[in-house]
């Protein structure tokens, strides 16, 4: 039986590693609390893909369904106040982006499996983002863990750390019940009403 991880470590030369562009014209999803700007480059490690300040890391989805199921992580229900605190913004990147795409097969040839979108082991792939950071890209695209088919995609963007103000202004609104609804059809996440 393997026990050990398939995942090796960020090979020295990632030239040619598969890679997709995001324009400005591609419209990018984030769900954060209402209070807080959504281009928030965190670099506190606690993330998959966060890279050490003075850099860190944006995570945004390719539709608010991936971005629904990255916040509310490993829960069945969601309380309405949880909801409620939080607002999902549309966003549109600066400039034309190249993005390291992990979810591309001919990323295998590299080292990089299904795992990079799994895995626990936060310091293992910090050290691939580093090491795609270093190679020239402007960030990450890859599967979002809590999606058990693999078919919403996350993008971990690649910036200064702390808020980006100079970046796009974000279309700011609640979380609408369409979102709450598809939630509940494609995963089965309710949100449970205040009582």
């Amino acid at each position: 039986m393997r026990r050990r991880p398939s995942l090796t470590e960020p090979p020295s030369d990632l030239g040619g590693f598969p890679a997709r562009r995001s324009t400005p014209r591609r419209t990018l999803w984030r769900i954060h609390l209402k209070d807080d700007g959504p281009w928030w480059f965190c670099s506190d490690l606690e993330c998959r893909f966060d890279l050490r300040a003075p850099q860190g890391t944006c995570y945004v989805g390719e539709e608010p369904l991936g971005s629904f199921v990255e916040v509310f992580t490993d829960v069945t229900l969601v309380a309405e106040e949880d909801i409620e605190r939080r607002r999902l913004s549309a966003l549109h990147v600066p400039r034309t982006l190249r993005l390291a795409d992990c979810t591309n097969a001919a990323s295998r040839s590299f080292g990089c499996t299904g795992e990079i979108h799994t895995t626990i082991d936060y310091d293992l792939t910090q050290r691939w983002a580093r090491a795609l950071a270093a190679t020239g890209f402007d960030g990450i695209r890859y599967y979002v863990r809590h999606d058990p088919a693999q078919r919403r995609v996350g993008i971990a963007l690649f910036g200064k750390a702390g808020e980006a103000r100079q970046w796009p202004s974000p279309t700011t609104s609640e979380i609408g019940e369409d979102l709450e609804l598809d939630v509940v059809r494609r995963f089965g996440i309710h949100v449970l009403p205040r009582p």
